[in-house]
């Protein structure tokens, strides 16, 4: 079995970008994703442009933090501080309940405007093309929609599409089919969140990993600091995905079964 062990939101605060570091350079950790709308996106770059080899994408971003974009050109999706409106008070909008209301909020051109913004500054950044393209918190159509035109534009592929086989074992795949498991499933109660075993889960559902071609674990390692609690309610899990990350036990699991780690290079995109 192939297997891909995926990290998001890296570049969303100082805390998530050191514990993300650590499950690279200590852990299994194969690809994260980066924010690159963020203040602190420059500083974070820096250790991109150290790990040449490993495979940094873009988590495309418009539920946290300021615009790329002048706030001006995307009105439907910033407030009047020109920061992106969270996904839970779109989520409280009536208008989100229907297509037609949630097409409204979120005009394709204003989300394309954006995501291509996002993508640029990534390589203004590092230097050189993400790994990855990466959808982030809401699966809005025109939001979606303009991944996809942006991977048709680079050349770089979607990871939903290019995880979403049958050959792939996922832990969405697996909540789909199994509703009382709690792996990979977003979890805003901050005792919850800390209850939270995703070790165990992958552990006690190693059948349905190991019995597919490839399998795809993913998460949100990292630190948990001041400014994550103030940007986020996905917080204090953080934590314990970057233990399962660099766990020993996990280490093991996989040289006993023979799993290989990829990336997204592995399964064709460029570099």
């Amino acid at each position: 079995m192939k297997l891909l062990v995926q990290g998001d939101d890296y570049g969303f605060t100082r805390g998530v970008t050191y514990g993300l570091l650590e499950a690279i350079d200590n852990g299994v950790l194969t690809c994260t994703g980066m924010f690159t709308n963020m203040e602190i996106a420059p500083w974070a770059a820096q250790f991109i442009k150290e790990r040449p080899n490993f495979c940094f994408g873009i988590d495309f971003n418009i539920v946290s933090g300021p615009s790329v974009c002048d706030p001006k050109e995307i009105p439907h999706l910033v407030d009047e501080n020109g920061e992106f409106i969270r996904s839970g008070a779109r989520m409280k909008d009536p208008m989100f309940a229907t297509e037609e209301g949630r097409r409204a909020m979120f005009p394709y051109d204003e989300c394309y405007k954006e995501l291509r913004a996002q993508y640029d500054r990534f390589v203004e950044l590092t230097g050189r093309k993400p790994g990855y393209l990466h959808a982030h918190s809401l699966m809005h159509e025109h939001y979606m929609e303009a991944i996809r035109q942006i991977s048709k534009e680079t050349g770089i592929g979607f990871s939903m599409d290019m995880t979403g086989g049958d050959e792939w074992a996922t832990g969405l795949k697996l909540i789909r089919n199994q509703k009382d498991s709690s792996l990979n499933k977003k979890v805003f109660d901050p005792m919850a969140q800390l209850n939270k075993e995703p070790l165990k889960d992958v552990l006690e559902n190693s059948d349905y990993y190991l019995s597919h071609e490839y399998a795809m674990i993913g998460g949100h390692p990292g630190y948990v600091d001041a400014d994550l609690l103030r940007l986020t309610t996905l917080s204090l899990e953080r934590c314990k995905d970057l233990d399962m990350v660099v766990s020993p036990v996990f280490k093991k699991w996989i040289e006993d079964n023979n799993v290989e780690l990829i990336d997204y290079y592995t399964l064709g995109n460029p570099r």
